[in-house]
């Protein structure tokens, strides 16, 4: 018993200790790059095509309805929402897993005014990356993303609303 609870924790400290990717590693897409095209449903039952947005600004954001930064995020984004409506941004949450009845759930329980869908094959998201989310990819009317950040950490937010405002002004 003594062996066995041992190996459990010499496996453990083990896995604890490697370390991950890094976020350049894991990523498909930066800044510079056309954005990947994707068809999307929304979960109002829209769909939506990534490339028919050309014209305007997206903010396309990668989430999961389990992650405390995404959440973190959310609540951020959603103070800053009516600003963004007025810049015209349009902002697009896609959970990289969870069901579409888990997002729409999520959203709704949060108040998150935003259109949003599932993703839970990932087809959309290993477009972009390979892991960790938030991820954030704001991408100008060409369709070239001019901003990405990885994760959330203090500033993203208005490191983002300040890209905004650049592209839209």
């Amino acid at each position: 018993m003594v062996m066995a609870l041992a190996a459990i924790t010499l496996v453990q400290c083990g896995t604890i200790n490697e370390e991950l990717p890094s976020y350049e590693a894991t990523s498909k897409v930066g800044v510079g790059d056309i954005a990947p095209d994707f068809t999307v449903t929304l979960l109002d039952g829209e769909e939506l095509t990534l490339s028919s947005l050309r014209g305007e600004v997206v903010a396309v954001v990668f989430f999961s309805h389990t992650c405390p930064d995404c959440k973190a995020l959310f609540d951020d984004l959603r103070d800053d929402i009516a600003a963004i409506n007025n810049l015209g941004v349009r902002v697009l949450a896609i959970a990289r897993d969870g069901s579409e009845e888990q997002v729409r759930d999520y959203i709704k329980a949060n108040g998150y005014i935003i259109d949003a869908a599932a993703d839970p094959d990932r087809a959309i998201y290993n477009l972009y990356a390979t892991m960790y989310v938030p991820r954030c990819y704001l991408i100008n009317t060409l369709g070239v993303v001019e901003c990405a950040t990885v994760e959330y950490h203090q500033g993203d937010l208005e490191t983002l609303l300040s890209k905004m405002r650049e592209i839209c002004n």
